[in-house]
C-alpha cells in the first residue's frame, strides 16, 4: 500500500513537472479550442449537430486540467474541487434530464468558470517569462468571461422566460449559441439591437459585462503587453551590454 502511494506521488510530481513545462503552449492551444467551440461547435449544436461540441468540449476540459496540473497557484485547487461538482451535476443531468439538474448543472458551470478565470489570472500575472503564449492566454481569459456571462444569461432566461426579447433557446439542450452571441456583442459593446434585455437582472448583467469589456483591455491586456514589452526591452539591453563588454575585452587584449 505504501509503495502504491509513493509511486502515485512520484507520478503526480512527474506529471506536474511536464504540465508546468508545457503550461504556456497550452494557453495557445486552449485559445484555438475556445475559438472553435464558440464559432463552430456551438452554432452546430444549436442546429442539432452535437458531436463536434462534445469533442471540442472534452479537448477544452483536458487542456484546462493540464493548466491546473502544472500550476502552483491556489486557484488550481479550486478548479479541481468545483469542476468535480460540475461533472457530477452533468452526470445527473445525463441520467435523468430533469429541470432541477439542468439548473444545478448551469450553476455549477458558472462556479467552475469563475474558478477557471481565477486560475488563469494567477497564471497570466504570476512569475515567469511573458511570452506570446501568455498574451494569447489573455484572449483565453476574455473568451472565458464571455462564456461565463452566456451561462448567466441562460440562467436568467431559465427563471424568467421573457427576460430577453429576440433571444430563443436552442432545440438541443446545452447549446449556448444565441446566449454566446448576445454575450460577445455585450462584452465588445457592439450592441446590434436585435436582442434586448427586458428583465432587471438581465439588464444589470448586460451593463456589468459591458463594463468588464471596457476595462479588460485597459487593465489586464495592457498590463500583460507592458510586461511583455519591458521584458523584451531588458533582454535586448542585456544582450547589448554583453556585446559591449566583449568588445572592450577584445580592445584590452
Amino acid at each position: 500500500m505504501l509503495r502504491r502511494w509513493q509511486s502515485m506521488v512520484a507520478w503526480l510530481k512527474q506529471a506536474h513537472a511536464v504540465a508546468h513545462r508545457w503550461q504556456d503552449p497550452t494557453l495557445s492551444a486552449l485559445m484555438a479550442t475556445l475559438l472553435i467551440l464558440i464559432f463552430v461547435a456551438e452554432p452546430l449544436a444549436f442546429k442539432g449537430i452535437t458531436y463536434p461540441l462534445g469533442v471540442i468540449g472534452i479537448i477544452a476540459v483536458g487542456l484546462i486540467l493540464m493548466l491546473v496540473l502544472g500550476s502552483h497557484q491556489r486557484g488550481a485547487a479550486v478548479v479541481i474541487a468545483i469542476g468535480s461538482a460540475r461533472l457530477l451535476a452533468g452526470g445527473l443531468d445525463f441520467l435523468w434530464h430533469t429541470s432541477l439538474t439542468q439548473v444545478v448543472e448551469a450553476i455549477s458551470t458558472v462556479f467552475t468558470l469563475l474558478a477557471v478565470i481565477w486560475a488563469l489570472l494567477e497564471i497570466l500575472l504570476g512569475p515567469g517569462h511573458i511570452t506570446w503564449h501568455r498574451v494569447r492566454g489573455a484572449i483565453v481569459l476574455y473568451l472565458t468571461i464571455a462564456i461565463l456571462f452566456a451561462w448567466l444569461y441562460m440562467l436568467v432566461a431559465e427563471f424568467v422566460p421573457r427576460a430577453f426579447s429576440g433571444l430563443a433557446f436552442g432545440p438541443t439542450h446545452g447549446a449556448l449559441s444565441p446566449f454566446l452571441y448576445y454575450s460577445l456583442t455585450s462584452l465588445t459593446t457592439v450592441g446590434f439591437g436585435d436582442i434586448a434585455p427586458v428583465d432587471a437582472f438581465a439588464r444589470n448583467l448586460t451593463m456589468l459585462e459591458a463594463m468588464v469589456g471596457q476595462l479588460f483591455p485597459a487593465i489586464i491586456l495592457a498590463r500583460i503587453l507592458t510586461l511583455y514589452a519591458d521584458e523584451h526591452r531588458l533582454g535586448r539591453q542585456h544582450v547589448s551590454t554583453q556585446e559591449v563588454g566583449s568588445e572592450n575585452a577584445k580592445h584590452v587584449a
